[in-house]
């Protein structure tokens, strides 16, 4: 089954209901991977979605979802900032698609913490 030709992601905190969203277009979809990026940004500007899939030894599947926002600081420098989630699946049986659903939502309400995004500001000031 292949992605929807435009993703349409909240720039708010985690919640049910999607506001504030940012549509992401498919550039590129070849075998494996798929590109999107946000229309009428002027370059270098830019924001891209990756989303692509590999198998690595012993047939393990990499599931790949990057997020990559490029802007232009005031000496007209551009600087990425780039946001990753890779799923490793070991090719054993016993890591079901529920199993990964369940740690993916776990990771995901660790760094929103509350709706709050605590635990990412957290993060970004150097906690541990």
């Amino acid at each position: 089954m292949a992605l929807a030709t435009t993703q349409s992601l909240s720039k708010d905190s985690a919640t049910d209901v999607d506001t504030n969203v940012t549509s992401f277009v498919a550039q590129a979809q070849d075998l494996g991977i798929s590109v999107f990026s946000v229309a009428g940004l002027t370059l270098p500007a830019a924001k891209l979605l990756t989303v692509s899939h590999e198998i690595g030894k012993n047939g393990e599947q990499r599931k790949l979802v990057k997020i990559d926002r490029t802007e232009v600081d005031t000496l007209l420098v551009p600087a990425t900032v780039s946001v990753k989630l890779t799923i490793v699946r070991p090719a054993s049986t016993a890591i079901t698609n529920a199993i990964i659903l369940e740690v993916v939502n776990q990771l995901i309400d660790f760094l929103i913490e509350g709706g709050s995004n605590a635990n990412v500001t957290a993060i970004l000031n150097g906690e541990t």
